[in-house]
């Protein structure tokens, strides 16, 4: 009588099981073929796999005279990044390119520091370290990638190139290393640099080379865009954009990538430019922050 009631639950925890098996599986497919590649050991010129950290990125375009959507991300990783490679980051972290005739395809990254899987990028070297990801479905060997979010503790992704994601042992475990790597890398000073930043104080008509890094004071959202009114320790002013930012919230400090100038000295986002979330771990966001109390409290004096 024990045993039939021993495997009976038995048979029904294996039946529990299944159900779970089946729920994860419902959005991954679960398999163990790939093998991931870091950015020092990216050398020849072939297709490889890999993971890493958004470190910028554009804003997804349609491609003039053609059908397809592109937009470009640089990553860092473990191995290359501002800290292992000071005098010459640029030439060193990877320029990913990711085109496809399917606009939902591409990636519209929100936050600094995300964490990518790759799959089927194409590495060549030129003047840059370039990788090429088409997604196109038209393209026999298309590449795909998946976006998990630095701001959670999820090893689910929150947007990907495919309905159906690849799921393996590895990368629960990978995911959980890049997250921890990336909120102690970022911590550090200058491991969020970028070389065209300029205060608010110092904006031209014309901020096509030029970044901010500005805090989010307060967000007024409208029929056809939002207002953000955002400051540094120099200034303050206005900056207009389109509904899709609507993901910026107050009190985020944001970087602003290539901008213009209207009225009253008020901004825009130009039509190549983009707005980036900075993660609040980062030495950057802290550093901005403390600058802002300062400069507040020397007004109330």
């Amino acid at each position: 009588m024990d045993t039939k009631k021993a495997q009976r639950g038995k048979k029904n925890q294996n039946e529990a099981n299944l159900v779970d098996i089946n729920q994860i599986q419902e959005n991954s497919i679960h398999t163990i073929k790939y093998k991931y590649t870091t950015f020092e050991d990216l050398i020849e010129q072939g297709e490889y796999n890999f993971y890493a950290i958004i470190y910028d990125a554009s804003f997804p375009l349609e491609e003039s005279n053609t059908l397809k959507y592109s937009c470009t991300l640089k990553l860092i990783d473990e191995t290359t990044n501002c800290l292992t490679h000071p005098n010459n980051f640029s030439d060193n972290i990877i320029y990913l390119t990711i085109k496809s005739s399917d606009k939902d395809n591409i990636p519209y990254v929100h936050h600094i520091g995300d964490v990518i899987r790759v799959h089927r990028g194409f590495y060549s070297q030129k003047n840059k370290r370039n990788v090429y990801l088409n997604v196109c479905k038209d393209n026999k060997t298309k590449g795909s990638w998946c976006l998990y979010s630095i701001n959670n503790n999820s090893n689910e992704p929150y947007l990907c190139s495919n309905k159906k994601y690849t799921v393996e042992p590895q990368d629960k475990q990978i995911i959980e290393n890049n997250k921890n790597w990336v909120k102690n890398h970022f911590n550090k000073e200058n491991s969020l640099v970028y070389p065209y930043q300029v205060s608010l104080d110092n904006r031209i008509s014309d901020g096509n080379d030029n970044d901010l890094l500005v805090h989010v004071v307060k967000k007024v959202e409208l029929d056809d865009q939002i207002v953000l009114f955002i400051q540094d320790d120099t200034d303050g002013c206005e900056l207009h954009t389109y509904k899709y930012y609507n993901f910026i919230q107050e009190n985020d400090i944001i970087r602003i990538r290539a901008y213009k100038v209207f009225d009253n000295n008020n901004l825009i986002v130009n039509e190549f430019g983009n707005i980036l979330v900075v993660p609040p771990f980062s030495y950057s966001y802290k550093e901005l922050i403390n600058d802002l109390t300062k400069k507040l409290k020397q007004i109330k004096k």
